[in-house]
């Protein structure tokens, strides 16, 4: 029996933080002390949390860590150290991979592959391409199944009548999610802007061809799709306050959302200084979108915050346009984002905990993880909100070597991180001295 006490700090219990001690025995959660450990001397390991938060660990449900076929940007290994430097315990990984994850063998393959590399607890989705709805309803382990409306990285875009035929064929025991653009409408925006600038494209135009109507329009054909089927389902990558007005009219059907940091913390004013670097799909928005869109995260509009962790290398990245990739990495900065937000008086630290863990785990069936409760898997950080430091690059962890948050001070950061009672902050340091 392994036996651990976390002494000394405040934590964050029933939505509320105060003052008391945590036991973890054999990798669960065995007693939520308010008030703290009254016993005698305690029989097992005692982590010091003195001036520190713990608060649930975070679960990331949109990363993308690129194995198979694209290691040299991310590999699990590095993606799940990330992770764990970041606060974020549990990860679920898309199926653009190359092979995409789009077979029954495909899926077992990349279980294969992860084997035991990854620190962090991890789920898959499967990929939907029109014609596999088989092997997706074969696959009993996913998460989800991905729907991409457009084309992205990974060319998995389908067409409507593929669309349509998810909500009919796809069992209704298996959540679907979609990234939302419209292909046409893109499409007609990049003749215009060929025309119009001959053939010249800059990167700023990016969020103009991929333009906020763009996304509207496909988030309202998937809600129609809703409507019609009664089928709920889960939108990744919100980009816009009217995505999440249109969202909210069907949340009675079962319909979720979540936002990216990138989409908060960037701006297309960010395409001055950092150009490709912040090319991403759905892309930046202007600044005025941006405010509008944290109104909706204080208003409760928010089920989920997760990052689309999605790495290139910057060699990749200083292509020129349009033949830079699109994504950006995020795991391991989400919390320091947000938990600086905290200090900052922009957010309440429940506001956190509920979109990166207690909502995460409801809507994607983690059962025991997302809350500090007896019985619950003892997945946790530990934070220190006073501690204050510049984001560098040569402390990226991601393989990527990184962030498009470098240069920006923040306050609050994740100082330990256990998963299942293990500190994997500790395996991460000497995972990469190696």
């Amino acid at each position: 029996m392994t036996r651990k006490l976390f002494k000394g700090g405040e934590m964050y219990v029933d939505g509320k933080v105060s003052y008391g001690d945590l036991i973890v025995v054999d990798g669960k959660i065995s007693e939520v002390l308010n008030g703290g450990y009254k016993g005698d001397e305690f029989g097992g390991e005692v982590v010091d949390c003195r001036g520190k938060l713990i608060l649930p660990g975070l679960i990331d449900v949109h990363v993308h860590f690129r194995e198979p076929g694209h290691g040299h940007k991310e590999d699990w290994a590095t993606g799940s150290r990330a992770a764990a430097t970041g606060g974020v315990t549990t990860v679920i990984d898309m199926p653009n991979n190359n092979p995409p994850v789009i077979t029954k063998e495909d899926f077992e393959n990349k279980e294969r592959l992860i084997g035991d590399r990854s620190v962090v607890n991890y789920g898959l989705y499967m990929g939907y391409n029109g014609e596999n709805v088989a092997e997706i309803n074969a696959v009993k382990g996913a998460r989800g199944v991905k729907i991409y409306c457009a084309h992205s990285t990974g060319n998995m875009g389908i067409s409507d009548e593929y669309l349509e035929r998810a909500f009919v064929e796809i069992d209704k025991d298996k959540l679907l999610l979609f990234h939302c653009e419209d292909e046409e409408c893109m499409a007609v925006k990049e003749r215009e802007y060929r025309e119009k600038y001959n053939e010249d494209l800059e990167v700023w135009m990016h969020s103009e061809i991929r333009s906020a109507n763009c996304a509207l329009k496909m988030v309202r054909r998937v809600m129609e799709l809703v409507e019609k089927y009664h089928r709920g389902v889960h939108i990744c990558h919100v980009s816009t306050a009217a995505e999440i007005d249109l969202i909210n009219k069907y949340r009675k059907f079962g319909v979720t959302c979540e936002v990216a940091p990138h989409h908060l913390f960037l701006s297309t004013d960010d395409y001055e200084h950092l150009g490709s670097l912040v090319k991403m799909n759905p892309p930046m928005r202007d600044r005025e979108s941006v405010f509008d869109l944290w109104k909706c995260v204080k208003a409760e509009m928010v089920d989920i915050i997760a990052t689309d962790h999605a790495p290139h290398t910057l060699e990749e990245k200083s292509l020129p346009f349009p033949g830079c990739p699109s994504g950006v990495p995020g795991v391991e900065m989400m919390l320091p984002l947000l938990l600086n937000m905290v200090n900052d008086d922009g957010l309440d630290i429940s506001e956190v905990v509920r979109m990166c863990c207690e909502h995460p785990a409801k809507i994607f069936g983690f059962e025991k993880k997302g809350s500090l409760r007896a019985g619950f898997d003892a997945d946790l950080v530990v934070v220190d909100m006073e501690l204050e430091r510049k984001v560098e690059r040569e402390n990226v962890v991601s393989k990527c070597g990184w962030s498009p948050y470098e240069g920006v001070v923040l306050k609050g950061w994740p100082v330990m991180t256990f998963v299942a009672g293990e500190n994997v902050s500790e395996v991460s340091s000497t995972l990469l001295k190696d």
